[in-house]
């Protein structure tokens, strides 16, 4: 009896650790996500407050608002750096469509996005999807569009109905060599219009973070890709754009026309500059280049420099060692010497056959 009540208490002791660790697990579990939903809030309300308020139209302020004010989500997706043409990267956010029948004539996806009028787009896909993309505003830097449509998958057992707004920041720059540059960022405010749909999406939240993720970087790194055949070989480029049934005859025109220029741009960029002579020199270039010269023929040698210096370099005496011989021996001093500057290519020495 007293080994069974030992065991018995053993037991009890077990358990009562196994409960207390599931209750720590739970808690950190129900810390972390009120944590993540209050970084959620503070980086929608960030950029709400960021956007271009005083630019927009009435009729865009009332759907952002409309949007946001319900949002269930909010997703700032990584940002994405790629090496393209502004030109091309302009052109391609004007014209999204334009990307997609590029994908479809490589049959790399299921979607399709045709522009029923100018910023409207509808955007299909295989499972019954359907979304309207109105672009709401649109500069060099930022793009705002809004998204609403019908969800129908495997994910959900019926159709769900959401709106998003997306908002497309850019910005260009150029790499140590030249090289155009495009830094992209996108925040994504969600609505869904459910609320068996709105607790599945916060719940799996983490792995449509994940997609939307894969989709951007991708996204971009195509366009990355269009620009650099434009410029590596833009008649391939050409001939795909002109297969592409879902664009109108004029973009496809309007975009060959651009991969021409952008052709053209990058041959004159990638020429070797000719050297500049003495009149063309900025007065930068003129400066360091009278400064050499000034160290070549210095009065004052470096401190490390000593006469063993000198005597292994008998041909090139040093003028501050020139001007103290003559003081020393009662010698006149020498005429001052102007060097004047000669642009020159300076020829090798033959080697002795």
């Amino acid at each position: 009896m007293l080994l069974v009540g030992n065991a018995g208490s053993v037991l009890y002791a077990q358990s009562g650790t196994t409960n207390q660790q599931n209750r720590n697990v739970r808690e950190s579990r129900s810390s972390q996500s009120a944590n993540a939903a209050a970084v959620m809030m503070r980086d929608m309300q960030t950029a709400y407050k960021h956007l271009p308020w005083n630019e927009l139209s009435p009729a865009a302020q009332a759907r952002i608002k409309s949007v946001v004010s319900n949002a269930s989500l909010f997703h700032r997706l990584p940002q994405q750096t790629i090496y393209a043409d502004s030109e091309i990267y302009h052109f391609v956010i004007r014209h999204p469509d334009l990307i997609v029948g590029f994908w479809e004539q490589l049959g790399a996806t299921q979607l399709s996005l045709r522009e029923v009028r100018d910023n409207r787009f509808v955007l299909k896909e295989t499972s019954d999807t359907v979304a309207t993309v109105d672009v709401l505003y649109r500069t060099s830097n930022i793009c705002i569009a809004h998204a609403k449509g019908e969800y129908r998958g495997p994910l959900l057992a019926r159709s769900y109905q959401g709106e998003v707004i997306v908002v497309l920041r850019s910005r260009f720059s150029r790499d140590e060599t030249g090289e155009p540059m495009v830094v992209c960022d996108l925040d994504a405010f969600i609505q869904i219009n459910n609320v068996g749909a709105d607790m599945l999406a916060k719940l799996f939240f983490a792995s449509i973070a994940k997609i939307a993720d894969s989709n951007f970087e991708v996204t971009t790194s195509f366009v990355g890709q269009v620009s650099n055949a434009a410029s590596r070989n833009p008649t391939a480029l050409k001939t795909m754009a002109e297969e592409i049934s879902s664009i109108r005859p004029e973009i496809c025109d309007e975009f060959c026309d651009l991969v021409d220029r952008v052709e053209a741009r990058v041959a004159r960029r990638n020429q070797p500059k000719p050297l500049a002579t003495a009149q063309q020199r900025t007065p930068l270039e003129k400066q360091e280049r009278t400064q050499s010269l000034d160290f070549a023929f210095s009065t004052k040698p470096p401190a490390d420099w000593g006469m063993d210096h000198f005597m292994d370099c008998p041909q090139t005496p040093s003028t501050a060692l020139h001007h103290e011989t003559s003081r020393e021996l009662g010698m006149p001093k020498p005429l001052e010497t102007q060097f004047v500057e000669h642009d020159f290519v300076p020829t090798l020495p033959k080697q002795a056959k």
